[in-house]
């Protein structure tokens, strides 16, 4: 696990300069209008606090910061001190620093107390951990009863044609993108790999199960391309 870890650590870090570009490209600028829906399922309440796991440069933080609920703050977390660096800086320019804290966690220990937050939220990072189950195992275990656990993920479409399609896209077509812009090729051959060894929808729907989750739903968007799943600590 920890030589896992060590090895995503470095390749995210060498691409950590040309990230939030190549988000922006290889999801045609959809990836926003998913954060935005994940978000919004997180149902932000006044005087709240929130988690945002392995944040990159903090995209998902700064949604929740920006929609300026009174008393809201976000603690973003991820183990790539480079990614956090640049998300300081998008953080500082927008004028929320007060709202969003950054810190160097792992997200399978996270460092905080039991029942401390009032949500937690990972979008394209569960599929990065080395043990799913025990990542969002500390999710749960941080947040407050009643609160909710939300997933943003890439999944595979269920139609055949589309399927195909999305697979020579992201096994052709995004390393060469990805390789030529961040001149870090592998980082974009990994990602095609653990987009298509990451459970379906029902098969992350059993591990949240198995956490202890309750309520748990999905939602597939653009024709199944992303998942958002959702899951309250009883």
């Amino acid at each position: 696990m920890e030589r896992h870890s060590t090895q995503i650590n470095e390749m995210f870090a060498s691409i950590a300069h040309r990230y939030d570009f190549l988000n922006k490209l290889l999801s045609a600028g959809f990836d926003k209008q998913w954060r935005i829906k994940a978000v919004d399922k997180l149902k932000i309440k006044p005087n709240s606090i929130y988690l945002d796991v392995a944040s990159g440069t903090g995209d998902m933080a700064i949604e929740i910061a920006k929609r300026l609920i009174e008393n809201v703050a976000v603690t973003a977390v991820d183990f790539t001190k480079e990614m956090l660096q640049l998300g300081q800086e998008k953080i500082d320019i927008l004028g929320l620093s007060d709202n969003i804290t950054l810190q160097t966690a792992d997200a399978q220990a996270l460092p905080f107390a039991d029942d401390k937050f009032d949500g937690a939220v990972c979008a394209f990072g569960v599929r990065n951990f080395s043990n799913i189950h025990i990542g969002i195992l500390e999710m749960k275990r941080v947040i407050k009863r009643g609160s909710k656990v939300i997933i943003l993920e890439f999944t595979t479409p269920q139609s055949p044609i589309l399927r195909e399609l999305y697979l020579f896209y992201f096994r052709n077509i995004l390393p060469l993108i990805g390789g030529l812009i961040s001149s870090a090729p592998e980082a974009y051959h990994y990602l095609p790999d653990s987009v298509m060894k990451f459970p379906s929808p029902e098969g992350l729907k059993t591990i949240m199960e198995n956490t202890g989750l309750v309520d748990i739903k999905y939602e597939r968007l653009s024709f199944g391309i992303v998942t958002i799943h959702t899951g309250r600590k009883n």
